[in-house]
């Protein structure tokens, strides 16, 4: 840090940085609560409302290691600067979007400039704290994140619901440039490093290619079905790409996907359990903002309430678990991780429209706990396995394992929960209809107006009706429930067949994986996290 003459301390900069990461994560827990609004603003399925999140992750998850390469060589300071400029700016062009596509370029955006943002802040921790200090700054910083994405889903809630889905946007953009001027103010330059290894732009362009194929993949197989043209592409593609990648991460000497320690089935194997919960974690989320919002009586506001509860439980319990993992074998608080999540899946499994708010509460405080002390658990093992030498390659693939479970997750649930919305309000619509004749496209289109607010039907579809004693609404009521229930139903046994797989695997741990208590991180930050 350069030297200074006024009276900032480090603390005083470091607030002004926390405050643009807090507005980041608060801005990207939004789009939970808004994304139904925003699938019936634009007429677009629920499937296809993945792309609102992949697109986001895809950027962030990518261009986060070349721009944390770029604020080493130009200074952190002006890319943190830009990457702010830029958030607000696509924040502005969400809440303006005329059409699916240019909010989705917006939505992009949004990733980019927070992949300018978050390595930044990371970056400046280390040179405004001495060493015996990171670990309480670190802790701010995981409290600060977690507390944005908490208070985001609510707050969000109530916006979305009084003022509309645009809102949040036009809040959060304004929200980034008031968090702009301390940054300018208090916060000064990092020197920039001269000396710079190249960084492996073909990785990364390839590890673009696998990540946006494989990740959009659930999306567009439920949209163009499993036998397309369009999804064999997508798929070799995909796999092409990660084959390449993996060919030539093991010719080059500073490779974005360090391949040797991702072979180390000590670092590799409680990073998947780490990703298969980000993935159950995500799904939870995204299923129930489409199952919360549109449910009979359901609002925004009701989804924030339940995420504030998901994430709080998880706030509250990863501390714990960070400060009992020094205690005892942290393969042990990974199972107990598991075994809570997959009690919390089961009692997801009985979740139906009729459930009360305060139950589904429960649920996911259930659910939130069983994430929240799993979280500090998995990163001490993983990054327990990983040399000294190679712990700056071992913490990247480590977030990225963290980055691409939600949007992995985010694609995966609603691709279940979309399609199965989808097909079962239109048996439901049948069933009620199947005495009065109705066809395919009028029993479509009755099904198009269940999953809309403003559930307009057709004339001639609503006398029909009225003459046969029934009203439309009181059908698109009944068939969208019944869509609902079974959809949330398909999701939770997704949900299970995750946490069963990821509680095997923790049990495998528990027998091959060494002891890492004394390896890795130490234990401030280990607790931090």
């Amino acid at each position: 840090m350069e030297s200074s003459t006024d009276t900032r301390t480090p603390w005083a900069i470091y607030i002004a940085l926390l405050f643009g990461t807090f507005i980041t994560i608060e801005a990207a827990a939004f789009q939970a609560p808004a994304l139904p609004s925003v699938t019936r603003h634009f007429g677009i399925a629920v499937n296809m409302s993945a792309l609102v999140l992949i697109l986001y992750s895809l950027a962030l998850t990518v261009f986060a290691p070349i721009m944390g390469r770029l604020g080493d060589q130009h200074g952190r300071k002006k890319v943190i600067s830009i990457g702010m400029m830029v958030f607000s700016a696509s924040e502005f062009a969400a809440a303006l979007a005329p059409n699916f596509w240019f909010f989705l370029g917006a939505r992009f955006l949004q990733g980019l400039g927070a992949a300018c943002i978050l390595p930044g802040v990371f970056a400046y921790v280390t040179h405004l704290f001495p060493a015996n200090r990171r670990g309480t700054a670190l802790g701010i910083l995981a409290f600060t994140m977690t507390f944005g994405a908490a208070s985001g889903g609510l707050l969000g809630g109530l916006l979305i619901d009084r003022l509309g889905w645009q809102s949040v946007y036009w809040i959060s953009g304004a929200l980034t440039l008031v968090g702009l001027v301390p940054v300018r103010l208090l916060v000064p330059e990092i020197a920039p490093v001269k000396s710079q290894a190249a960084f492996d732009y073909t990785g990364a362009m390839l590890l673009f290619a696998m990540i946006a194929a494989l990740l959009s993949l659930p999306t567009w197989a439920t949209t163009f079905g499993s036998t397309s043209i369009i999804t064999w592409i997508i798929v070799v593609v995909g796999v092409s790409s990660l084959l390449l990648l993996w060919r030539h991460s093991r010719s080059v000497t500073n490779p974005v996907l360090d391949v040797g320690i991702l072979s180390r089935s000590a670092f590799a194997k409680p990073s998947v359990i780490y990703w298969l919960h980000m993935i159950f974690s995500s799904g939870i989320v995204y299923s129930l903002a489409f199952f919360i919002n549109t449910r009979p009586g359901g609002t925004a506001a009701q989804f924030g309430f339940v995420t504030l509860f998901l994430y709080g439980s998880g706030l509250l319990s990863a501390p714990a678990a960070g400060k009992l993992i020094d205690r005892i074998d942290p393969r042990l608080v990974c199972i107990v991780a598991m075994v809570a999540s997959l009690i919390g899946t089961v009692l997801f499994l009985n979740i139906d429209v009729g459930t009360p708010l305060w139950m589904v509460i429960v649920v996911v405080c259930i659910m939130g706990f069983g994430i929240g002390i799993n979280t500090p658990s998995m990163m001490k093992m993983a990054l327990g396995a990983v040399p000294a030498r190679n712990m700056g390659a071992g913490t990247g693939l480590f977030s990225m394992f963290r980055d691409l479970g939600s949007p992995t997750g985010s694609s995966l649930s609603l691709a279940v929960f979309g399609a199965t919305l989808a097909h079962q309000t239109q048996v439901a619509i049948a069933r009620q209809t199947e005495s009065l004749g109705f066809d395919t496209n009028a029993v479509a289109a009755l099904a198009r107006a269940a999953g809309s607010r403003a559930r307009e039907v057709p004339q001639e579809l609503t006398e029909r009706l009225v003459d046969s004693g029934l009203t439309a609404e009181a059908v698109m009521v009944q068939a969208h429930s019944e869509g609902l229930n079974i959809a949330l139903s398909n999701v939770g046994y997704l949900l299970l067949a995750l946490i069963s797989t990821a509680l095997v695997l923790s049990l495998r741990l528990a027998k091959s994986t060494p002891q890492t208590a004394d390896g890795g991180l130490s234990s401030d930050v280990t607790q931090s996290q």
